[in-house]
């Protein structure tokens, strides 16, 4: 069965990347945490509801593994290419914007438009001799996208006028907050070691959510911690079919096969090696995101990362005679929320 996830901040959160703190000692929160990152905390909180996880002082066990691994199974940071094991854990969604009233979601804009100050408008591809471009294609507002609620990927899927008011941008969701400070090591001041970091609260009327899919449920509402600085959120499990986002034209479509068609959208980040997967005429990705995950083993590998480079949520890919892109297997990646895709037919 689908779940609705939602998620209050019960203060500023903060969740890193694999470029948190750089040499100069800046940190800025991203907006949303890693698949990786939010997959790890429901795990640890399911584990914590069905009382099979205990805190030791020299860390968290399990007095009863075996049960451990049939709720939430055996994949890890270590195997999560080729393992598909998370237990009752059947599917998981990247986390997203919600309103309070449960009566709407904010997904990111696809590159294909462009935002103006009062209109949207397509970018139109055109073809010359075999050769495809976008007609007054402008990268910077292709690539700076905003939120669209529930009418604008309506609109977008049915290729109508795209309304303005249909958007809202990242600041009109996230507050910032600001601090300055100086780098302790061992509770002394080390010289010339200032950092600056932004962190972010939710603005009145929005929520965090995701959808989850459990063969049995296994949770319950409570508060879970995400990502770094002991980010708490308030949780509540909601079955899907109770809310107003059951049909909503983006979460109506997560863990279902790719359709055939003409243009195919990004929904989440995509693992693929490169963009001539998706077997195109023409791409739009602006940029190229990392992925890193800190090896297991920290004190052999002195905290070395598993780098990968990501198709960034928003991508557009403009498909040869409707042959549609290779989606490789990626183990348990493939359950938390990559690759997912809509469809649109001319």
């Amino acid at each position: 069965m689908k779940y609705l996830l939602t998620f209050k901040p019960l203060k500023n959160f903060f969740f890193g990347n694999n470029k948190t703190f750089s040499d100069d000692y800046l940190a800025i929160s991203e907006y949303f945490p890693q698949n990786t990152q939010l997959l790890g905390a429901i795990r640890l909180f399911i584990a914590e509801q069905n009382k099979l996880m205990h805190v030791h002082k020299n860390g968290k066990y399990s007095n009863k593994p075996d049960e451990l691994k049939k709720l939430i199974g055996i994949a890890s940071s270590k195997d999560f290419d080729s393992n598909t094991d998370l237990g009752k854990i059947k599917n998981l969604s990247q986390m997203f914007i919600i309103t309070k009233e449960l009566d709407d979601a904010y997904f990111s804009t696809p590159f294909d438009i462009e935002v103006t100050q009062d209109s949207i408008k397509y970018y139109e591809l055109t073809n010359i001799e075999n050769d495809y471009f976008l007609k007054n294609y402008n990268a910077k507002e292709a690539s700076s996208p905003k939120l669209g609620n529930r009418n604008f990927w309506k609109t977008y899927l049915h290729k109508d006028d795209l309304q303005i008011n249909d958007l809202t941008s990242y600041e009109a969701v996230f507050k910032p907050h600001h601090q300055v400070g100086i780098e302790l090591e061992h509770k002394k001041v080390i010289d010339k070691k200032f950092y600056s970091k932004t962190d972010y609260q939710l603005k009145n009327g929005f929520l965090f959510g995701c959808i989850i899919e459990l063969d049995e449920k296994i949770m319950n509402d409570g508060i879970i911690q995400i990502g770094a600085e002991s980010s708490l959120f308030e949780l509540k499990i909601i079955e899907l079919e109770s809310t107003k986002l059951t049909n909503h034209p983006i979460i109506s479509k997560f863990f279902t096969p790719l359709v055939k068609g003409d243009k195919v959208v990004a929904i989440s980040d995509v693992m693929l090696e490169s963009t001539h997967e998706f077997h195109s005429n023409f791409t739009i990705v602006p940029y190229y995101k990392n992925f890193a995950m800190l090896d297991n083993d920290y004190s052999k590998h002195k905290g070395k990362t598993d780098q990968k480079r990501l198709i960034p949520a928003g991508t557009v890919s403009y498909i040869k005679e409707q042959v549609m892109p290779h989606n490789p297997s990626l183990g348990a990646y493939g359950k938390m929320g990559y690759n997912q895709f809509l469809t649109v037919k001319n």
